[in-house]
């Protein structure tokens, strides 16, 4: 035999194997071969000099606050990226915790939860007549003296996010079992608006802060802070089960701008996306002006903060697979119009059909909408790989 009949044998060989191969065997590789990357990188400018101050011993943590969806209420996906930036750059704590989150998985270090007196609102039907939550779109509500919450974190900084309000109730902060104010403080108001309050430890360590109702007369609570007076990372998370950008927009735009412009993020991080394009009526164009909106509010919020619009993984809803790319494009394109980075975790997958390889390998679930623990790290090992490339050429 020839040696060119042989190189034609050896390609048609070569040809037949690869149409017989399981199609995973093909698809699977997608996922080893995906380079992914930070799109409009200037946007991110004040986030690295924050960044670069924290590393020249800036006595504040670097503060992020990740909006989004299931992606990202469990804390799974957010606590990776979390634990890599604060390996990198210090511990700043763990940021903004609204006390017994159902949606929430448990955060190493940290102890935090309520008596049953009070009651969720901003999820599972219950909402304010006033649609004041703060940044995590819920909060703790109670009528009721003697209702207490708590955070327990190695920190020497807390903050107490609560409402003032006509007919409210009065209550007491204490850290380490010790009162924290001169008085109790009384929230009745003759109008409606976020209280802040801001406590500091004469040293690290683990503290417990705690809030007590006294009087009768509604509390409501929307989250306790604890963090580091050093340098380092502090990431806020905010993501709600089936939440869409627009639940946004719905929230009390005052308060969400008194309490966002209070914890003074570096950088705003928005990943929405996975229910949207399930709507019947879904326009990538409406989509956009709305994304687009929700920006510049933010922006206006917090001036100076960076802000990053983190696309969704992909899904494999066969019935909604030519949605993804429109949402994607649409979300990259109100990302550049606004003065946002860009960052795709559908492109990071590989694109259309990545999630059916991410399932064959035990990176996403069953669901094939959600990704599994170690899907989740490796997504957050590609977006902060990503971050520091941007880091290391600034």
């Amino acid at each position: 035999m020839t040696k060119q009949k042989l190189a034609r044998l050896t390609a048609a060989v070569l040809v037949v194997i690869l149409l017989v191969l399981p199609f995973s065997s093909q698809t699977d590789r997608i996922i080893d071969k995906v380079s992914s990357r930070i799109e409009n990188p200037k946007a991110l400018q004040n986030f690295l000099v924050a960044l670069a101050a924290s590393r020249s011993g800036r006595l504040e943590p670097v503060r992020i606050m990740h909006f989004g969806d299931s992606h990202v209420a469990a804390d799974i996906l957010t606590r990776e990226i979390r634990q890599r930036f604060q390996q990198e750059f210090g511990d700043g704590g763990p940021g903004f915790v609204v006390p017994r989150n159902p949606m929430a998985t448990k955060r190493v270090g940290v102890e935090s939860s309520a008596t049953d007196g009070w009651v969720i609102e901003g999820i599972g039907g219950r909402y304010a007549s006033d649609n004041i939550y703060g940044p995590a779109g819920i909060s703790l509500v109670t009528q009721r003296p003697g209702e207490r919450a708590w955070l327990q974190a190695d920190s020497n900084h807390f903050e107490v996010f609560l409402v003032r309000e006509p007919g409210a109730g009065s209550i007491e902060v204490t850290i380490n079992g010790n009162d924290a104010l001169d008085q109790p403080l009384n929230l009745v108001a003759s109008r409606t608006s976020v209280e802040f309050l801001s406590f500091d430890t004469a040293d690290e360590g683990l503290h417990r802060i705690e809030v007590r109702t006294l009087a009768a007369g509604r509390v409501r609570l929307l989250g306790l802070v604890a963090e580091r007076i050093s340098p380092g990372v502090s990431y806020d998370v905010f993501g709600i089960n089936g939440a869409k950008a627009n639940r946004i927009l719905n929230w009390n735009q005052a308060a969400l701008a008194e309490a966002i412009s209070s914890r003074n993020p570096d950088l705003i991080i928005i990943a929405y996306g996975t229910n949207e394009v399930t709507e019947a009526d879904w326009t990538a164009s409406d989509y956009q002006v709305e994304l687009g909106d929700i920006l510049r509010r933010l922006h206006t919020m917090a001036p100076d903060s960076a802000l990053l619009v983190f696309a969704p993984p992909d899904r494999a809803d066969l019935r909604l697979n030519s949605r993804l790319p429109q949402l994607i494009n649409a979300e990259r394109r109100a990302a550049l119009a606004n003065g946002a980075a860009f960052w795709s975790a559908y492109d990071a997958m590989g694109g259309a059909g990545s999630m059916n390889a991410w399932v064959r390998q035990g990176l996403a679930q069953s669901d094939r909408v959600h990704l599994t623990t170690a899907g989740y790290t490796r997504l957050a090992d590609q977006f902060f790989n990503d971050v520091m490339r941007v880091w290391r050429e600034k």
